[in-house]
């Protein structure tokens, strides 16, 4: 165990060093005739960063100094493109067609199957999958209600994309299932999938990563990363059956059954190599981010309300500054 920790541990330092050397980018892309692309897949040329245009078409991007930006989408020609540092905004054109190889696809691997060694299909009925809800049945057992536009990198550090694929992520089994073009599902292995990024119909971005350290059965969520601090979250989501009795003269129980979420949450202290479990209480907090109380503390003073998933993100971007 203590092995493991100090591996892992010493992976999220490396990458936090190669994230301090990346330049954030801003832009926007249209068609030829100026109107916004919505889930162009804009990914760096030399890395592993990737996101999606909005419906407006905007994006943010980390890149490094020296790459490149290659933009896809099914139905427009890929297109690799240069960047200036300086420039206050990236103005992108994507013409149609598909010259230049398979369209929209820009990723290292044109399939998930190919960057995979191991897919089976899933052990649950489509009723059962997301946007197949049967019976009465309350919350969700899946992140999202319907599968969307994603993207995985696997143990091998490949970043793998297919524009005609969509995720989502079974919160109870810990498995990140894949909805391929022609409508069947596979689970992927959790010794092939390090992390996967999913957008919603909404364009909210959810970033997971495979942290033995917190759990070895499901993936955890990214509230937060940078180079000083990473916030976590880790789901845990239990099935309730229906339990409702009538004797005649009282009842009690639920006539549904019922996915139930639960949270809990960590900060991991990447140049301390510390990883601490917190509750979502201004003291827990403040012990998490002890070393700098000054800051932390500035933080809370200036930021009321609840304590939750938005609120530890933007914790976690401030003190990451």
């Amino acid at each position: 165990m203590k092995k493991t920790l100090f591996i892992w541990l010493l992976m999220i330092t490396t990458m936090q060093i190669t994230v301090a050397q990346t330049t954030t980018i801003t832009g926007s892309v249209q068609d030829e005739k100026g109107s916004p692309l919505h889930y162009v897949f804009v990914a760096d040329d030399q890395s592993q960063d990737a996101v999606y245009s909005d419906s407006l078409g905007n994006f943010t991007i980390s890149v490094h100094p020296d790459s490149k930006l290659k933009f896809g989408l099914p139905g427009y020609r890929d297109t690799l493109v240069n960047f200036d540092q300086k420039a206050a905004s990236l103005q992108v054109v994507l013409r149609s067609g598909s010259a230049g190889g398979p369209s929209g696809s820009v990723s290292t691997k044109s399939t998930v199957s190919d960057a995979l060694d191991i897919e089976r299909p899933t052990e649950n009925g489509i009723a059962d999958l997301p946007g197949h809800k049967k019976g009465n049945v309350h919350g969700n057992r899946y992140l999202l209600d319907d599968f969307v536009h994603g993207y995985l990198i696997n143990t091998s550090d490949v970043l793998v994309h297919n524009p005609n694929y969509r995720f989502d992520y079974d919160k109870l089994g810990g498995v990140l299932l894949i909805s391929k073009g022609d409508k069947s599902i596979i689970e992927t292995s959790a010794d092939q999938t390090k992390t996967f990024v999913l957008y919603s119909n909404t364009d909210e971005r959810f970033v997971f990563e495979r942290v033995l350290a917190i759990d070895n059965a499901h993936y955890v969520q990214v509230l937060a990363s940078g180079k000083n601090y990473k916030i976590y979250k880790l789901i845990k989501t239990k099935f309730v059956r229906a339990d409702y009795v009538n004797n005649g003269v009282t009842s009690h129980g639920n006539d549904y059954d019922e996915y139930l979420d639960d949270a809990d949450y960590y900060v991991f202290d990447v140049q301390a190599n510390q990883l601490k479990k917190i509750s979502l209480k201004k003291k827990s907090i403040k012990d998490a981010f002890a070393k700098e109380a000054d800051k932390v503390n500035k933080f809370i003073s200036d930021n009321s309300g609840d304590i939750n998933d938005a609120y530890l993100s933007k914790l976690g971007d401030y003190m990451n500054k």
